[in-house]
């Protein structure tokens, strides 16, 4: 497009200048010795930033007379030319009305005009031209640079005679300052065409020495302790920022140390900034150095008008019994502005992101919603041969908890899967909140949970189970949101050695078909008890995979539901799971169906296939199942790795390993879950001790988040059992049977392999310890911390559980089974039914079950 035309030259005669006027006036040019000090700052700020280009020009030298010879400059670009009141050119000259009339008719076009000519080029050359031609000068600054180095985030404003217009975000200068222009351009044009501004202020373009200190026309609005030098610049240090600060308003700042905790390996500092009278909230940091420069980062965003980084909650306390317990105080609320970060596109695809690799999974997550996303090492401290890595994830401007690593690659992953966690917390509850509230009519009497579970600790449900959306999504999707969901409540506050990848398991209860139902037990981990770390006092769990876990976690549900059964109570009874079975046993209640949720396939059998076997999720449930058998390995007994991840085939011939043995130096031989479900689809979830009290509680389906493939899947955890027709099934005598769950998986998932180990640490929860959750060191089977207490699901108090149990039922011939391997052995029914599992084991080929040293049962009861 063309330039705009020059404005034309105009000459004014002046009726009213006297002839003293005249001589005072040379070349159309004030004579500069009688010119006050006024006169020429008005001259200097009505010089153009950027000189126009003269026709001709001559040598000025310095006259005689004191004044400047200046030829050939046209009238209209001459800035002290003659006024057409012939007023003069002095200080007052450019607000009298005669100026302005002139001003105005010397424009050949109005900003309207201007403009929608300026916006047919390159928004930044466009805003450039409109500004010259309006004698205003326009610059863009850069605020803020973000993002990692192979995918920077940068953002532009445009600033014009000091107006400052929104800025804009952008992956690289170029399109930030571009889009930076294209706001400015915006916000002119509509104001020129509200007729807000139809043509140029002078007042704005001349501003007079009384009128400098005043604000634009229109800025931005602004914290006025907030200059600019508190933006976080890459690089920049904010503890240097904030005694920068501290300095230019005249205000001492302060480091105080609240508080100093935690073992000497693994201390937690608090600390906190006091800037004059003014106390910012304080942090945790696993260094001084660290926690300083997070405690100075709340600081200078809270002064910068910025949501700060995610303080770090405190370390709970510990309970009566000295376990690492976490209250449930739900995830951290976002500001408004900020829940925007936190929106999905439906169940199917939050699952997606949870099953991915975090980092990547974080980095799509906030790509697909127009959020930068960033990892930022906070401190480094530890010796070189263990270093601790504290790292923090940042989407969208808002930062999310710290988490410590022993590398780098490992901090970056956890901080992901704590940011992710936590926007998909927010998702679902922003989801709920805006579908239609249904209301129950005709309610019970008593609370219930909102799950229909009918459980009353304490009066009522002890954690709220709101509904989640189901429209578009499986049976399978609900069970693994609902799981997922538990975890992220139960973990928002807990300490930062909690996020990371972990594999979760998780049992849900359903009553009939209606509702979503409820998580009763949740299990996190990927390890096993090292063979040094073993007890005879039944205090160690042996094997903290998150399937096992879980299912320890609704052993101890079922003995809770048990203790609070009273037959003599109708409400009691109509409430509970349990119905009369005969023979002093319960059972389920045929409404009653319980689900069991694995993020990844089980470990051992289930997960021996490749990506290429993977079977595509379906809308009805897979009841027919259809077992593959390609190779005489498939349906091999496996165990797992001591202090490690994956399994190998058990030897053929017999194992029997011995206490003298594993501390010896023997291998120490676990079980693969995939065993172990498969014996829970035979046995029962309930184990040899409550099958005193009730009949096998079997599974109604299970589901995966990864690594699905229903005919291997199928063969592993129950169908190569019954591989040779009706063997085992007729050695099993009723209520014992082999049990087919329905299997399936969630309906959208990453296939990407997860790279990069797990924690050792465990997590255990059931819904009977309301809103704790205990975290337990893997590798040594008890509680995380420097006293390892013994953990709530451990052998010794589930049997001090049963001997609970046994005196409220008034069962006085259990009660004098002190010893836990007696009161296993005495379940008749039960171990009939193992002995015949074990033997079909080896009659079909797949090996023998490793079972722990026998001297680790024999153990007497803790209780009186």
């Amino acid at each position: 497009p063309s330039l705009p035309p020059e404005p034309p030259e105009r000459t004014v005669a002046s009726p009213a200048a006297t002839t003293s006027e005249e001589e005072r006036r040379e070349n159309g040019q004030w004579l500069l010795g009688q010119t006050d000090e006024g006169d020429a700052s008005a001259a200097e700020a009505a010089v153009p930033a950027s000189k126009p280009e003269f026709s001709g020009f001559v040598n000025c030298t310095n006259s005689g007379n004191g004044k400047w010879a200046v030829d050939d400059i046209p009238d209209n670009l001459n800035s002290v030319n003659k006024w057409p009141d012939g007023s003069g050119g002095g200080a007052n000259a450019p607000s009298s009305p005669g100026y302005i009339t002139q001003f105005e008719a010397a424009l050949s076009c109005t900003t309207r005009e201007k403009l929608m000519a300026c916006q047919e080029k390159n928004p930044v050359s466009g805003l450039t031209e409109y500004s010259q031609y309006t004698y205003q000068h326009c610059e863009f600054a850069m605020l803020e640079q973000s993002g990692p180095s192979h995918e920077p985030r940068f953002k532009f404003q445009a600033v014009i005679n000091g107006r400052r217009f929104p800025p804009a975000e952008a992956g690289s200068k170029k399109q930030a300052k571009q889009e930076a222009a294209a706001n400015a351009m915006k916000i002119l044009m509509n104001e020129a065409e509200d007729g807000k501004s139809s043509r140029i202020k002078c007042e704005e373009l001349f501003p007079s020495d009384n009128s400098a200190s005043e604000l634009p026309s229109n800025p931005e609005p602004e914290s006025p302790s907030a200059p600019a030098q508190l933006n976080l610049l890459p690089g920049k240090n904010p503890v240097s920022i904030i005694m920068e600060y501290g300095q230019k308003s005249g205000n001492t700042v302060e480091f105080q140390m609240l508080s100093q905790e935690g073992p000497p390996h693994d201390p937690k500092f608090s600390f906190c900034v006091k800037m004059g009278d003014q106390v910012f909230p304080a942090v945790v940091g696993n260094s001084k150095k660290g926690a300083k420069q997070m405690a100075a980062e709340v600081a200078v965003k809270m002064l910068s008008g910025e949501s700060g980084p995610h303080v770090l909650p405190e370390q709970p306390a510990k309970d009566s019994h000295g376990e690492r317990s976490v209250e449930n105080c739900g995830a951290p609320i976002a500001p408004p502005e900020e829940s925007r970060a936190a929106k999905a596109k439906g169940v199917g695809e939050l699952i997606k992101y949870l099953n991915a690799n975090p980092v990547s999974g974080l980095l799509e997550y906030a790509r697909t919603n127009g959020f930068a996303a960033e990892f930022k090492l906070i401190d480094q401290s530890g010796p070189p041969h263990d270093p601790k890595f504290i790292y923090q994830a940042k989407v969208g401007g808002r930062w999310f908890p710290a988490v410590t690593a022993h590398n780098k690659k490992q901090g970056k992953q956890e901080a992901a899967d704590a940011a992710l966690r936590i926007l998909i917390g927010e998702t679902e509850k922003a989801e709920r909140t805006e579908g239609v509230a249904v209301t129950e009519v005709n309610p019970p009497p008593r609370r219930r949970c909102s799950c229909g579970c009918a459980q009353q600790l304490s009066g009522a449900c002890p954690v709220s189970l709101p509904q989640l959306p189901v429209s578009g999504s499986t049976l399978h999707d609900q069970l693994a949101m609902l799981s997922h969901q538990r975890l992220n409540a139960l973990t928002a506050c807990a300490p930062h050695g909690l996020p990371g990848r972990k594999i979760l398991a998780a049992v849900i209860m359903r009553r009939g078909s209606q509702g979503l139902g409820a998580v009763v037990s949740i299990g996190t981990g990927n390890r096993c008890v090292k063979g040094e770390e073993l007890s005879l006092k039944g205090e160690t769990v042996n094997d903290c995979h998150a399937e096992i876990i879980s299912r320890r976690g609704f052993v101890r549900f079922l003995y809770s539901e048990l203790m609070k059964y009273n037959p003599s109570s109708p409400s009691s009874v109509e409430e509970s799971i349990f119905e009369p079975a005969g023979e002093k046993r319960l059972r389920i209640k045929s409404n009653v169906t319980f689900h069991l949720y694995v993020s990844t396939a089980p470990c051992g059998d289930g997960a021996l296939f490749d990506k290429s076997c993977s079977d595509q999720a379906s809308t009805a449930g897979e009841s027919q199942h259809q077992p593959l058998f390609e190779n005489s390995k498939q349906g091999k007994l496996r165990t797992k790795v001591e202090n490690g991840e994956g399994t190998i085939p058990v030897e053929s011939s017999d194992i029997v390993p011995t206490w003298d043995g594993i501390q010896h130096g023997e291998r120490l031989r676990t079980m693969s879950c995939s065993d172990k479900i498969l014996r829970w689809n035979v046995l029962g979830l309930q184990g040899a001790l409550l099958s005193h009290f009730i009949e096998p509680v079997y599974l109604s389906s299970v589901t995966l988040g990864y690594l699905y493939s229903q005919g291997h899947l199928t063969r592993a955890i129950c169908c190569r059992v019954a591989r040779a027709g009706t063997a085992l099934a007729a050695k099993l005598q009723p209520p014992y049977r082999i049990n087919h769950p329905e299997v399936g998986r969630v309906s959208v998932y990453d296939s990407a392999r997860q790279t990069g180990k797990t924690r050792e640490s465990s997590v255990n929860w059931c819904l009977a310890d309301e809103s704790k959750v205990e975290v337990l060191d893997g590798t040594k089977g008890k509680v995380e911390g420097p006293k390892l207490e013994v953990s709530r699901v451990s052998k010794r108090e589930m049997f001090a559980l049963f001997q609970q149990l046994c005196a409220k039922t008034g069962r006085r011939e259990l009660q004098q089974l002190r010893v836990y391997a007696e009161a296993k052995e005495a379940a008749a029914a039960y171990q009939e039914a193992k002995r015949g599992f074990f033997q079909a084991l080896g009659e079909l080929g797949y090996g023998s079950w490793i079972r722990k040293p026998q001297e680790e049962d024999n153990f007497l009861c803790s209780t009186a």
